[in-house]
């Protein structure tokens, strides 16, 4: 169990392949476009497919972007991946009300997790192995989770 602050771009970047890599069924994401996340990187496609491929009941990726035409333009792979495991796969954009909130969530099966505490900021806390500590940022996710939001599609007719 531990806990770490986070204050530099590369730290970052090294915390969600942490996170990723520890995913075993449930991977929960909260982001304005996914963008700083790169989930388009091959060796971390490769985590969420192989995630997904496991098909175990309890195997699921909730992913809630503000602006989804990052991922519309920018993430075939992930996009893909939608196409061929929903419905594990969800990716939902979320209502406009939810626009101001400014920070990312990336938590895996509630006992990992990185937050980013500001989009525009690296500066975030990753926490690998602590529910304890993963509870009030599960808690807010199933928060903004509950506010509803539009499913992404990955046929063109959805876009």
């Amino acid at each position: 169990m531990s806990s770490r602050l986070i204050t530099t771009w590369t730290e970052y970047d090294g915390a969600v392949e942490e996170i990723l890599a520890l995913s075993a069924s449930t991977l929960q994401i909260f982001d304005e476009d996914l963008s700083t996340l790169k989930l388009e990187r091959p060796e971390r496609i490769e985590a969420l497919r192989r995630q997904l491929s496991a098909r175990q009941d309890n195997t699921r990726i909730t992913i809630i972007v503000q602006k989804p035409d990052f991922v519309r333009q920018y993430s075939p792979q992930l996009m893909n991946l939608l196409a061929v495991y929903a419905p594990s796969l969800t990716i939902i954009q979320s209502p406009a009300h939810l626009d101001t909130l400014k920070d990312s969530l990336l938590i895996a099966d509630g006992r990992h997790a990185l937050v980013r505490f500001h989009r525009d900021h690296a500066r975030s806390r990753a926490i690998v192995g602590d529910e304890q500590e993963c509870a009030p940022y599960q808690l807010r996710f199933d928060e903004i989770l509950g506010e509803g939001g539009d499913p992404l599609s990955a046929t063109t007719l959805g876009l």
